[in-house]
């Protein structure tokens, strides 16, 4: 038996839609090998196309609301938090850390996010995109207090980062 042949027989027929592999196995089709609603091919990377094209779009607007921030203003922020040189290449790096939406107990960020209307949507509340592409949102109460505890504490919010299971372990675990 050739190896396509194995692959058929195992996981069916298979395609490839935006990174996301697409099979078809007893008249079900699984993307990245789980099972979707989807009966047909081309409804589930019609599906993964308007995904991809809405997180496409979404960061394109994110970004260009953060780069619309006057430099000033930014300079001030790391200012008001930092004893360091500000340069421009330091500016940008906060810029594109703060349209990462990546978890970070960095107030800098945090206060760049504030300015940008998209990312209080939700009012009191912090949304963070995490590595695996998961959202979370918490509170600013609870922000603040990850941001006392948390301070020198990389290797956790490295954890943390990864995805929502562990996000929330964390945050158990200091409840407890």
């Amino acid at each position: 038996m050739y190896f396509n042949q194995f692959i058929k027989k195992t996981i069916g027929d298979h395609s490839y839609c935006y990174g996301h592999r697409l099979s078809i196995f007893e008249d079900n089709v699984y993307i990245d090998g789980v099972k979707s609603q989807f009966k047909v091919l081309d409804e589930a990377r019609q599906h993964i196309k308007e995904e991809y094209n809405t997180r496409k779009l979404e960061k394109e607007v994110s970004e260009d609301l953060y780069e619309t921030l006057s430099y000033n203003t930014i300079a001030n922020i790391i200012k008001e938090y930092h004893d360091v040189k500000v340069t421009d290449t330091l500016i940008e790096n906060y810029i594109s850390l703060a349209s990462s939406k990546i978890f970070t107990i960095d107030p800098v960020v945090q206060q760049i996010r504030k300015l940008n209307k998209l990312d209080s949507l939700l009012e009191n509340k912090i949304h963070y995109v995490l590595n695996d592409e998961s959202i979370v949102a918490i509170n600013e109460r609870t922000q603040e207090f990850l941001n006392n505890l948390l301070q020198n504490q990389t290797d956790i919010i490295e954890y943390m980062r990864e995805n929502k299971d562990n996000f929330f372990y964390v945050i158990k675990k200091i409840e407890e």
